[in-house]
């Protein structure tokens, strides 16, 4: 179950009738991260723009090396999140294009896994393609180090 939500706090209404689910504001990764993961993330935080504080961008991830690169589609701010710097170098990271309406702006999320001891053991990220609403996981990946704090606070 979601304890911690970090964003808005809108109603989130996702549409589940069709094949693909579909959400209607960034809000709705946050309910899906949830159950993507069977209830098991402990907060997840929708991403903003540190420039501008629009929250939709273009990405390109790496999920064997655990790198995600975003670019606000506003201002064109880049930022590496999480703790991909140390990664970046042996990675190849590919652009997100939505399975649907092969369009590549979304809305981000990321949902973290906690051990007991408050330390992150896995990350999920989520996504809303801007453009047609989807909503999926582009990856997730297990995280085998301590501390991670920083790495959180890199969202």
């Amino acid at each position: 179950m979601l304890h911690t939500y970090v964003y808005g706090e809108s109603g989130m209404a996702i549409d589940k009738s069709k094949k693909y689910w579909r959400g209607d504001s960034a809000d709705d990764v946050v309910e899906y991260l949830d159950e993507y993961s069977e209830n098991e993330i402990t907060k997840v935080v929708v991403v903003k723009c540190r420039r501008c504080g629009l929250v939709v961008f273009t990405f390109k991830i790496d999920t064997a090396e655990g790198v995600i690169e975003i670019t606000c589609v506003a201002c064109g701010k880049k930022h590496l999140l999480l703790d991909s710097e140390k990664s970046l170098a042996k990675s190849k990271p590919e652009n997100a294009k939505c399975s649907e309406c092969k369009k590549s702006q979304f809305n981000v999320a990321v949902g973290f896994i906690h051990r007991r001891d408050s330390e992150v053991k896995w990350v999920y990220i989520g996504n809303r393609c801007a453009n047609c609403g989807i909503l999926g996981s582009y990856g997730d990946w297990g995280i085998n180090y301590a501390p991670t704090d920083e790495m959180e606070k890199n969202v």
